[in-house]
């Protein structure tokens, strides 16, 4: 009889040893839990107060499209993003137009001893002219071509005296070679014209 209740006492007595050991371990384990909580919060709070460190890319390249001889890892060298490198423009040598020379316009009022010996011999062959002296107005008026070809008033004076003479045909030549020089002598032209149109009917 004794000896059961002492197993039981026993009994009893390792229950309650084991319901402890139980709220030892519970507590244990509730510790570690609150200590890994805390850890991970520690660790949150480091991560999130660090500053945020970038790293400019570095180019490896010149500006002129060659290796620029620095590393990226050099720590003496601090690169700026988004600002480029200055490149000198190349000056190109000025090249000057080509400027027509000016054309040296003639002096109005002036004219050469060769134009006035012309105007001379005009005024001397319309003279013959009027008198019916042909062959000495057409001697003065070749005179006077030989001088200055290109004067309408010569062909002219030689046209209208060979009209005179019946020679119909070299006085028209001699108009037409007239007309194509007269552009600077407008009076001329028009005597030019009408002595032509009267060879003409002449012609008929």
């Amino acid at each position: 009889m004794n000896n059961s209740l002492d197993q039981g006492q026993q009994c009893q007595g390792r229950a309650k040893n084991c319901r402890e050991w139980r709220i030892f371990k519970q507590g244990d384990n509730l510790n570690m839990l609150c200590w890994r909580m805390g850890l991970v919060a520690l660790v949150l709070i480091t991560s999130a107060c660090a500053p945020l460190q970038t790293r400019a890319p570095v180019s490896d390249s010149s500006p002129t499209g060659g290796q620029s001889g620095v590393s990226i890892g050099d720590p003496k060298v601090e690169s700026k993003p988004g600002v480029l490198p200055k490149v000198q423009p190349k000056v190109l040598p000025k090249v000057q137009p080509n400027i027509p020379p000016k054309k040296i316009m003639p002096v109005e009022g002036v004219t050469s001893p060769a134009q006035k010996a012309v105007t001379s011999l005009l005024e001397e062959g319309w003279s013959y002219y009027r008198t019916e002296n042909h062959e000495r107005s057409i001697s003065i008026a070749e005179r006077a071509q030989r001088l200055d070809p290109l004067r309408a008033e010569v062909y002219l004076l030689l046209a209208n005296n060979y009209f005179a003479q019946g020679q119909n045909t070299l006085a028209e030549q001699l108009s037409r070679r007239g007309l194509s020089v007269s552009q600077g002598d407008a009076a001329v032209r028009r005597q030019l014209q009408s002595l032509l149109v009267k060879i003409q009917a002449a012609l008929l």
